[in-house]
């Protein structure tokens, strides 16, 4: 499980596009045509992929979240982790050791 200190970076291997007002993360290796393969993120989600830039810690970007969306800070940490859990199965974020 992702821990709040912890800094990710979004992968290489997918590309984020906003596509008639929907974000959208597409696979760029691998079967592209596959429809499984595209994930679409709803606007909370897409801040947290935009926000995973390899500098801010998993803390700094519930806050950006918090921010934006004037949610409980709780609830932001908890969100993010399931997401960040989420995109660590599917290779889409590394941590930035790695």
């Amino acid at each position: 499980m992702p821990e709040l200190e912890t800094i990710y970076r979004r992968s290489d291997s997918f590309v984020f596009r906003r596509i008639e007002g929907e974000a959208i993360l597409v696979p760029i290796k691998g079967n592209v045509e596959d429809l499984e393969s595209i994930y679409s993120l709803n606007e909370t989600a897409a801040l947290a992929w935009q926000s995973l830039d390899g500098a801010r810690d998993l803390k700094a970007v519930a806050g950006l979240i918090t921010e934006e969306y004037d949610v409980p800070r709780e609830q932001a940490e908890s969100d993010l982790l399931a997401f960040v859990q989420e995109m660590k199965a599917i290779d889409a974020v590394l941590d930035r050791g790695r």
